[in-house]
Formats: C-alpha cells, structure tokens, sequence
C-alpha cells in the first residue's frame, strides 16, 4: 500500500503537467485571429478625413474597442461620441481635483473649466440619444447641437488663455473630444435616416 501511495504522488502532479500542457501540443484546430475589417478601416479613414492631426486620430480609433468593434457607420459615430463624452467625463474628473496654491484668476478659470466640461460631457451623451432615437441627423439641427458642444472646450480654453494657464491635460481632452464630434459628423453626414423628422 505505501509503494501504490509513492506512485500515486508521484504521477498525479505529472499527470495535471501533461493535462496543462496538452493543448499546447495538440492537433485540434485552433480558431483563428479575426481579420481586420475592411469597412472597419474605410470608417476610420472617413472619420479621420478633416481631423488636422490624421495619425493622432487614426491610433485613437483603432486603440479603442468599442469604436473599432462596430463596422455599422450609425454605431460606428455613436461610439466615437460616447468615446469623447467618456473623455469629457475624465477630464471633468481631473478639474474635480484640487489643483494646490492657485491665483484667484486661476481658481476662477478652473471653476469654470469644470463646469464647461461637465456640461460637455452631458451634452455628448445627449447627442449619442438623440442620434441614436433618429438614427442619424434626423432634425435639421441635430448636427448643430452635436458641433455646438465643443463651444463649451472652447470657453474653458479661453478662461485658462486669461489667466495665462497652460494645462497639457486639458489641450489633450481638447483635442479628443473635437476628433470625437469631427469624426463622427464626417461618417453622420454620410447616414441617412429612415424618414426625415424636419
């Protein structure tokens, strides 16, 4: 019984190596990588076509999921804009923080900031629900209220120019959610829904 006991220890943790290590070695077929999708890549180009800064645009998109898993153009431009809304809602998360020993202007100019990026953030999600229920620009102005949001980046800009603040994160949340609205009219105009509601 003690010698059936040594072979039993012995080949049981031998047993579980071979087992881990067999699907290494093994003739099953093993399911291949997807194949980049080609209407994938023409909706990033097209999305990309005005943006001044291409490769800075064409690695946002295809870096992230849940814009490059959708081939439909609909979906495709409301992941774009629910992608800057999340950047909107970072970035407002950043200006949440305490920023140390600031001059009054500067307190003001940051005050600001987070209330036009919370504003933002809210309005590219309002945007993502309205294009959505219409699928695409379905009202004359639904193109307009998506552009008229980065009104709000734009004024949280020019509080910080005033108080002749540089902040790199902001420019950088700037420059993502313009390349989310930008890119996403591009494919929209292209988007014709099923009935016009104007």
């Amino acid at each position: 019984m003690h010698s059936l006991h040594k072979v039993i220890t012995f080949q049981f943790p031998l047993f579980c190596f071979s087992f881990l290590l067999s699907p290494l070695y093994s003739n099953a077929a093993v399911a291949p990588l997807p194949k980049p999708n080609n209407n994938n890549n023409a909706l990033v180009e097209k999305a990309c076509t005005y943006i001044p800064d291409k490769p800075f645009c064409l690695n946002y998109l295809k870096s992230n999921p849940k814009v490059i898993s959708k081939s439909n153009p609909l979906e495709f431009a409301l992941a774009i804009i629910q992608s800057g809304a999340d950047d909107a809602k970072n970035i407002h998360a950043y200006l949440s923080k305490p920023k140390g020993k600031q001059s009054p202007q500067a307190i003001q100019a940051y005050k600001d900031c987070k209330t036009n990026w919370e504003n933002l953030a809210s309005g590219l999600e309002r945007s993502v629900k309205f294009i959505k229920e219409e699928e695409g620009y379905g009202y004359d102005t639904t193109d307009y209220d998506l552009k008229v949001n980065l009104d709000k980046a734009n004024w949280c800009g020019n509080a910080l120019e005033s108080a002749r603040i540089q902040d790199p994160i902001i420019a950088q949340g700037v420059k993502k959610v313009s390349l989310a609205v930008m890119g996403a009219d591009a494919i929209l105009v292209g988007v014709k829904p099923p009935k016009k509601l104007d």
